[in-house]
């Protein structure tokens, strides 16, 4: 079976991951299913999650077998769209690079100016100012063969269309 080809948006929190990945979905003229770690985190049983110490081994214990997911469903031939944010030599950049070296894969660096960033967790009201800012520093960013977009300086749309077309060629390579 021809495995689907996956495509990462990968940038810090509030550079519009999400927001992007929808409108992909909406305007991608072939099927693209999104898996999102936000919604494979909150799986997670929330009884075990230690608000007080800081421990949620629970939930990355569980959210640390995403990627073993997303190869899952690629080799099932399912196209795929995954907002994620990698940093720097984590354990989960290098499980990922493990696990999906040889797949179909378009890595997406999303870009955004800090003050951009800023506005936008304070629009949100559900990010403390500045986190984004301080991921920064620790996103990885060097991926053989990505591309970036900046959805500052061109819309969410033109984006959309730019990643859209890097996937098609993808598919027609695969042929």
């Amino acid at each position: 079976m021809k495995k689907g080809i996956i495509v990462i948006l990968n940038g810090v929190s509030s550079s519009g991951k999400s927001t992007l990945a929808k409108i992909i979905q909406d305007r991608s003229a072939f099927p693209f299913y999104r898996l999102d770690i936000d919604d494979f985190i909150l799986m997670a049983p929330e009884q075990f999650n230690d608000y007080d110490n800081k421990d949620f081994s629970v939930q990355y214990k569980f959210a640390s077998k995403f990627f073993h997911v997303v190869k899952l469903y690629s080799d099932l031939g399912f196209d795929l769209i995954v907002p994620y944010m990698f940093f720097k030599n984590s354990e989960s950049l290098l499980e990922f690079k493990e696990l999906l070296c040889g797949y179909p894969l378009l890595i997406v660096n999303i870009c955004c100016p800090v003050g951009e960033l800023q506005r936008r967790e304070n629009v949100r009201g559900n990010r403390k100012i500045g986190s984004a800012a301080e991921q920064l520093k620790l996103l990885e960013t060097e991926f053989a063969d990505s591309i970036a977009v900046n959805n500052y300086e061109k819309t969410n749309e033109n984006c959309a269309d730019i990643i859209i077309s890097e996937a098609v060629k993808m598919k027609r390579e695969l042929k």
